[in-house]
C-alpha cells in the first residue's frame, strides 16, 4: 500500500527511458517549498560555524574546512536565485568574519570562501595553517581534475549584486571521469594565492 502511495506522489508522471537513466540526467521535478523557511535554518547553521577551535585537528591535517549546513534544496532548479543570492551573502559575510577574527598566534593562517557554481554545496570555507598546503591547493591541471582561470572582466559578485572588499578569482573546473564530466566555476574569496 504505501510503496503504491509513495511511487504516485514521489515519481514524475512521464516515463523515463534507458537512455535517460543510464545518463544520469533524470531530475526532480517537483516544487520546492518551504523555501524561507528553509533559508532561515540555513542562515542560522552559518552562524554558528566556529573556526580555530579544533586544535588538535588543525595540527593533524593542516587546514580546516566548513562545508554548507543544508540538505540538497539549495541546488534544486526549483529554488528560487533570490534564495541563492542570499546564501551567497551570508557565505561571503562569514568569510569576513572569520578573517576578523583570525588569531594572530598562528604562523601562517590564510581563509578562503569557495563557492561553486551550479553545485551550491560544493562550496566550502577553507582556512589553511600549512603553507606547504597552501601553495599545492592551487595546482589543479592533472586528467582528473582541471582549473582555468575565468578572465578579469567576469565577477560573480558584480553578476548577483554583492558587495564584498574581498579579492575574487575565477576557475572554471573540469571533472573527468570514464563515465561522466561536470563543469563548475569555482570562486574564491579571500586570502587568494598571489599570481594564479
Amino acid at each position: 500500500m504505501f510503496g503504491n502511495l509513495i511511487r504516485r506522489f514521489c515519481m514524475p508522471e512521464r516515463r523515463i527511458d534507458e537512455k535517460e537513466l543510464a545518463g544520469g540526467i533524470v531530475m526532480f521535478l517537483g516544487k520546492s517549498r518551504g523555501q524561507r523557511r528553509k533559508l532561515k535554518r540555513l542562515l542560522k547553521n552559518i552562524a554558528k560555524i566556529e573556526p580555530y577551535k579544533d586544535i588538535d585537528r588543525i595540527n593533524k591535517s593542516g587546514f580546516e574546512h566548513f562545508h554548507v549546513p543544508c540538505s540538497g534544496w539549495l541546488n534544486m532548479p526549483k529554488t528560487s536565485s533570490k534564495i541563492k543570492t542570499e546564501f551567497l551573502k551570508a557565505w561571503i559575510r562569514k568569510t569576513e568574519e572569520i578573517l576578523k577574527a583570525k588569531p594572530e598566534k598562528w604562523q601562517f593562517c590564510k581563509v578562503v570562501c569557495l563557492l561553486c557554481i551550479p553545485d551550491l554545496l560544493g562550496s566550502q570555507i577553507i582556512i589553511f595553517y600549512d603553507q606547504e598546503y597552501y601553495d599545492t591547493f592551487w595546482n589543479r591541471h592533472d586528467s582528473y581534475q582541471d582549473w582555468s582561470r575565468i578572465s578579469d572582466g567576469c565577477s560573480l559578485m558584480k553578476e548577483r549584486n554583492i558587495e564584498t572588499e574581498l579579492k575574487e578569482y575565477g576557475f572554471k573546473e573540469t571533472l573527468t571521469d570514464e563515465d561522466y564530466t561536470v563543469h563548475n566555476d569555482l570562486w574564491f574569496y579571500g586570502e587568494v594565492k598571489e599570481g594564479l
